[in-house]
């Protein structure tokens, strides 16, 4: 995954001068979505993903997801294991590693059954012939490849859509209003009133959540945190909203593999200022055993507002013919 330049934040010279490249970006994007053919494959597939290039939300929204559709018998999550090493499709065990299927399908298999493949048709017909009643789908919004009987857009209110600019110019994976078109529902994490969302404040299926952290058996207020996210600055600003005063953050490259010398560099200071350490799950499971009892994990789980109506909403559009 592309690591989020300053520049995608707000219009400059460098973004400005980069236009060009999308434009030629735009046109190679249309051509893929006006030829390209989706396979239907007899199993409702539910796909969660975002308009912008780096973290904002879709995983936790999946697991939320999984836990809310417990009138299906065997849901399976379907991802493509981002850096992993194996191409798929499989189905995640008890025995995979991070480093085979990626970090986010080892959460994700904590939840249940998850399958990890490149070719996300291959993993599609895998999930149908281990007796799949529904998948949902890690992102994939953009894809063309599979028939989506829901397509739900996860926008962060923190980042909103960044400069509004294409890529390379901008963090946008697709045009706002073609994006927002094909979707059936919206989640923003944040507040209803923000100015950012006034294009889609009329859109029927237009939810608002809120992301909150806990960190069991953790005390202490004042923290030593540490994350590898596309959106570092996100959980720094998830960890202040939940009251803790975050003495050290120290951030690396989304999905980074950590090192032992990168563990005994940040608990060596972490000792010095006496902080508790703190870090994603995602970034937890990572973590090189001997560490992991030196390390506090900040858990994210979803509120969703309107639950109700929006669990309603999705049962319904999904036995929709």
């Amino acid at each position: 995954m592309i690591k989020s330049p300053n520049f995608w934040k707000k219009t400059n010279i460098l973004s400005l001068g980069l236009l060009p490249i999308s434009f030629i970006y735009l046109c190679v994007l249309k051509l893929y979505q006006l030829f390209s053919k989706e396979t239907f494959i007899g199993v409702p597939i539910i796909c969660i993903g975002n308009i912008v290039v780096g973290g904002s939300g879709k995983t936790p929204m999946v697991i939320k997801l999984r836990k809310l559709l417990n009138n299906y018998n065997k849901i399976f999550v379907l991802t493509r294991g981002y850096k992993g090493s194996k191409k798929g499709p499989l189905i995640v065990s008890k025995d995979s590693t991070y480093q085979e299927v990626g970090d986010e399908s080892i959460i994700h298999a904590k939840y249940g059954s998850t399958c990890v493949s490149k070719n996300k048709r291959l993993g599609a017909f895998l999930c149908k012939k281990e007796r799949a009643d529904l998948i949902i789908m890690d992102d994939g919004l953009q894809s063309k490849d599979l028939v989506k009987k829901i397509k739900i857009l996860v926008i962060d209110s923190d980042y909103g859509f960044g400069n509004n600019l294409l890529l390379p110019a901008g963090p946008l994976r697709d045009r706002i209003g073609h994006t927002i078109s094909e979707c059936d529902f919206i989640i923003v994490f944040g507040n209803p009133k923000d100015d950012k969302f006034k294009k889609i404040t009329g859109k029927k299926n237009l939810f608002f959540a809120q992301k909150i952290i806990t960190i069991k058996r953790l005390r202490k207020k004042k923290i030593y945190a540490f994350s590898g996210l596309g959106n570092n600055e996100n959980f720094f600003s998830q960890l202040k909203k939940s009251k803790y005063e975050i003495i050290k953050f120290k951030t690396f490259p989304d999905h980074y593999n950590y090192s032992e010398d990168d563990l005994e560099n940040i608990i060596n200071e972490a000792e010095k200022y006496n902080l508790p350490i703190v870090c994603t799950e995602k970034d937890y499971v990572k973590v090189p055993k001997q560490f992991k009892k030196k390390i506090f994990v900040a858990e994210l789980d979803i509120k969703i507002f309107s639950l109700k109506n929006f669990v309603n909403s999705m049962k319904q559009r999904l036995v929709k013919s």
